[in-house]
């Protein structure tokens, strides 16, 4: 399975509360070179990640549990 296919996967399992705080880092991303994200971290991205967002945990728990 290709990367692309991965996401596009876990995209499904998201709620759309969960997609409206995932929308403004693809948004951000699909505007920027690859070599741009080396230093900057985006503040959709934070939020993703944060602990009083779970969905980072959920969408990885599978894979994290399986290695």
């Amino acid at each position: 399975m290709t990367l692309r296919e991965d996401l596009l996967n876990l995209i499904k399992t998201l709620s759309d509360e969960q997609l409206a705080i995932l929308m403004p880092l693809v948004l951000s991303i699909r505007g920027k070179e690859p070599e741009a994200f080396s230093s900057e971290t985006s503040q959709a991205y934070q939020d993703w990640i944060s602990t009083e967002n779970d969905i980072y945990d959920e969408i990885f728990t599978n894979d994290l549990a399986t290695r």
